[in-house]
């Protein structure tokens, strides 16, 4: 009885302490220590670990449309929003809140594309659902924000900008949750634009070529430039009527030899030569073009023969042109300099054509933006393409420093023509001219008039609205 009694005392002793040890490891597993992570704030996209003393911790997220985590407890930000993540150990749990922002946006650039008008491009943010471009003449308050929906929408055109002033830009980056747009927690850094001045302008009123900004002195025309041209240039084949210029190229036409005289061939070139120049800024010429068969019309520029020399090393802009296609409807933008110039001396042209179905029938605008860097072409305010010296230079030297693709960094005057034939009008036709009521004597080989014998006037129209140019 004695033994029994003592096995069962003995048994009772091993109980309690094995229930005390097991009573006492409890607590030390099943209490949740977070060593790090006990607040995340992440902006969509990234990642955090929480990281627990304890072993065999479970992790579940609130809402895995706002954060997601790993059995490792890893949590990743899915989009902008509060959740909250329960970590698990045993009994024992602990939350930790989350929050994720939308990253800041950077701005890619800011640019004039139009006098009044600057585009803004920003770089894409994950998980937002639409942009705030915010702008500003004022860098240090005043400025008013244009919503960009949509997430593929990553540049805004900002028009009314007044000239001649400086503006501010700078953006943010939202999302939809719920009814509310929450907004990315930093502004980009922000970026300025100086807008325009109009220094130089015809806007062709009244009834009078002004002659104090345009003149043909030494405006040669047939035999003059090596492009095979036919045309005769006289100031008195362009006028200025109901606001615009005319230059008005026409020709002889005998109906019996059914041939055109190209000794009769006339049409008006004018220049700012010898008193308009200046380097760097936007030019815009908006014009309705001819269709005659082989007119070549143009809106130009030429450097100063004085800076580097004659033509090509002196360099020329051509900001429009036509050319013998027939329907004058292929419009090339060019530049010409000593490398490229087109003659067998050089290594090709440097250009861009681009169709303009009504460049006969409408008025358009063509224009250039140049820099002390580059030169970007436009038409109605659309880039067509951009001269950049830096692509043809040896790799490590600045493109601006090598005169033979950029002598664009001096004194340039502007240009207006309409060539007849040549290289780029091609072959002279009766087709798309305008037979007038004009007849003109036709001479015999004594110089006696012919009796009942006339040559016919055929003409054709290339009219400019305006000539503008903006620093």
């Amino acid at each position: 009885m004695r033994i029994s009694k003592r096995i069962i005392a003995i048994a009772l002793s091993v109980s309690m302490i094995a229930g005390i040890v097991a009573i006492n490891s409890i607590p030390a597993s099943a209490k949740v220590t977070i060593k790090s992570g006990k607040k995340i704030v992440l902006t969509v996209g990234k990642s955090k670990k929480i990281k627990v003393k304890q072993k065999k911790a479970k992790f579940k997220t609130s809402n895995k449309k706002i954060a997601t985590v790993s059995k490792k407890g890893k949590v990743t930000a899915k989009k902008p929003g509060t959740c909250k993540i329960t970590v698990k150990v045993g009994k024992s749990s602990k939350k930790v809140p989350v929050r994720v922002n939308l990253a800041n946006v950077s701005i890619k650039s800011v640019d004039l594309t139009a006098v009044d008008t600057a585009t803004v491009t920003w770089n894409k943010v994950k998980g937002a659902s639409g942009y705030a471009v915010y702008h500003s003449n004022n860098a240090s308050g005043g400025f008013t924000a244009v919503n960009v929906n949509g997430v593929n929408s990553l540049s805004t055109k900002i028009s009314g900008l007044k000239e001649g002033n400086t503006y501010y830009f700078k953006v943010k980056a939202f999302a939809k949750v719920g009814k509310k747009k929450v907004y990315s927690k930093a502004f980009s850094t922000t970026k300025s634009v100086k807008t325009y001045k109009l220094v130089w302008h015809d806007e062709f009123d009244g009834n009078k070529l002004d002659t104090t900004k345009w003149n043909n002195n030494g405006a040669t025309g047939a035999g003059g430039y090596g492009n095979q041209e036919l045309q005769n240039y006289q100031m008195k084949y362009c006028e200025v009527k109901d606001g615009s210029l005319i230059i008005k190229p026409q020709f002889e036409y005998n109906p019996r030899t059914k041939q055109i005289n190209k000794n009769k061939i006339y049409s008006t070139k004018l220049w700012t030569n010898g008193q308009y120049e200046f380097t760097y800024g936007k030019v815009e010429f908006r014009a309705k073009l001819p269709k005659g068969q082989g007119t070549w019309a143009a809106c130009w520029m030429l450097g100063n023969a004085n800076n580097y020399g004659a033509w090509p090393n002196c360099g020329e802009i051509d900001v429009l042109e036509t050319k013998w296609e027939a329907t004058k409807t292929i419009i090339p933008q060019s530049i010409h300099c000593k490398r490229f110039n087109g003659m067998s001396s050089s290594t090709g042209n440097k250009y861009k054509e681009t169709k303009i179905n009504t460049a006969t029938s409408e008025y358009h605008t063509y224009g250039i933006i140049w820099t002390a860097d580059a030169i970007t072409f436009t038409i109605d305010g659309q880039e067509t393409w951009t001269y950049d010296p830096n692509m043809y230079s040896a790799t490590g030297t600045g493109g601006q420093d090598n005169k033979q693709v950029w002598p664009f960094d001096k004194p340039f005057y502007l240009i207006l023509n309409c060539a007849v034939g040549g290289t780029l009008g091609g072959n002279v036709g009766l087709n798309y001219w305008t037979k007038t009521n004009e007849k003109v004597p036709v001479y015999d080989a004594n110089g006696n008039v012919m009796p009942n014998v006339y040559n016919e006037i055929y003409r054709d129209f290339m009219y400019v609205d305006y000539v503008r140019v903006y620093q």
